[in-house]
């Protein structure tokens, strides 16, 4: 790695998180526990050396040990005493006065020994190097500081002896503590790539989540809204039984009603499932029929809902569209005209066009709408008392708009609606 790319990454890594540190305290506990058996064999085999010296190191360095299992200690049963940053300074300078200490052996006591036990001391230390490569892992600053106090004195050290075996020892050591640097940024690096795997399949886990909970919704609203036609279909078809052949017309209309409104749900659904697999062709539509027809097809679910339509449409008014997709724009808007318009209100469906735009709007009187710049969002929908919503159908609207380059709007003031649909001709 150059170095270049070395420092941004340090810098990048200066923030330290729940996560660094509790792995910090709890990969260094076994470490802990080694060092004081490490500790007390390394003073008994040099005491022949160094006599009490080395017992003064071994008590010092045993003291710093203890201290260290003590924070441990602390973190794991009273964790909220510090912040984070607190603990991880408690490790990092525990930590590195241990490194300080262990690195007494390379600085000072080598030079007191012979050539068999300088071997010893240069083994021992290489141990704990290792060591502290597994244990310090999670946050590679410390480890590399950590090895460094330890080694550089003792290559150091090997210099400074001015014989042939210590300069090889010294290279030996230079090429160890340079391999031990990179194995660290390999494991920092792994350790990365684990990392963000996990936050990717945990964002996968809460979308996939997030897309059972929206379609069990959508399942449970479309239940509802077939269940409104179906229930009217039933009731009507029963009273028919009961009535006079003068008295079953307005029983038929509700019957009428009903399927029309069952043919759009499965119209809606239909195009949703669908639409991400089949190419929807453009053709050549005279708008004006085609608006007629499906204002016709409503007629009779605006008159088992008490609502009229008016319509001002102009002649001869024609297009390139899909027309599936035109079908879908104009029955969610008037749809959503006839069930959320006041009874006994007025709808009123304008077409016009001029010499580059065809402009088609949908007005009706009712509750205005909350937020209109959200109206068109997926999943979005606003309490209309016991009117449910999928809240799927503007936001299909707004995919075939997009999709087809129409321009769209809501206004809604005064208790009127208004959904306008721009059309380049």
């Amino acid at each position: 790695m150059h170095y270049k790319q070395i420092l941004p990454t340090i810098k990048q890594s200066l923030t330290i998180d729940n996560s660094i540190v509790n792995s910090l305290y709890t990969l260094s506990i076994k470490s802990q526990l080694t060092a004081l058996v490490f500790v007390v064999l390394v003073s008994k085999f040099l005491y022949p050396e160094l006599s009490y010296s080395i017992v003064i190191w071994c008590g010092l360095l045993s003291v710093f040990t203890l201290f260290r299992l003590y924070t441990i200690y602390l973190f794991k049963t009273d964790y909220q005493r510090y912040s984070v940053e607190i603990w991880y300074k408690f490790f990092m300078i525990s930590a590195l006065s241990t490194a300080l200490m262990v690195s007494l052996l390379g600085i000072v006591y080598i030079h007191y020994l012979n050539d068999y036990y300088q071997l010893f001391v240069v083994a021992v230390l290489l141990a704990a190097a290792s060591v502290s490569t597994t244990s310090l892992s999670s946050d590679f600053r410390i480890a590399i500081t950590y090895i460094s106090i330890i080694l550089v004195p003792l290559i150091v050290s090997m210099l400074m002896m001015q014989t042939a075996s210590n300069y090889i020892l010294a290279i030996l050591l230079t090429l160890f503590f340079i391999s031990q640097i990179f194995m660290i940024f390999n494991n920092y690096k792994q350790g990365e790539k684990i990392k963000n795997l996990y936050e990717e399949i945990k964002n996968h886990e809460q979308h996939n989540q997030q897309l059972l909970d929206d379609n069990k919704q959508f399942i449970t609203d479309m239940v509802h809204q077939i269940r409104t036609p179906l229930s009217v279909i039933m009731i009507n078809s029963s009273l028919i039984e009961l009535e006079t052949e003068n008295q079953v017309s307005f029983y038929v209309s509700e019957i009428n009603a009903a399927i029309n409104m069952l043919s759009n749900s499965y119209e809606d659904l239909n195009y949703i499932i669908s639409s991400d697999t089949i190419e929807y062709e453009r053709i050549e539509i005279n708008l004006t029929e085609f608006l007629s027809e499906r204002i016709n097809f409503f007629k009779a679910i605006a008159q088992a809902n008490n609502k009229t339509m008016y319509t001002n449409i102009a002649d001869n008014v024609k297009l390139i569209m899909n027309d599936t997709e035109l079908e879908r724009i104009i029955d969610n808007n008037l749809a959503n005209a006839i069930k959320h318009s006041y009874d006994q209100s007025e709808i009123e469906i304008i077409l016009e066009k001029n010499h580059s735009e065809i402009i088609l709007k949908f007005i009706s009187k009712g509750e205005g709408i909350k937020d209109t710049t959200k109206i068109f969002d997926k999943n979005y929908t606003e309490s209309y008392q016991a009117k449910r919503n999928l809240g799927v159908g503007l936001y299909m609207v707004k995919s075939i708009c997009r999709k087809n380059d129409i321009n769209y709007s809501v206004h809604s003031e005064n208790e009127t609606n208004i959904f306008t649909y721009v059309f380049n001709r």
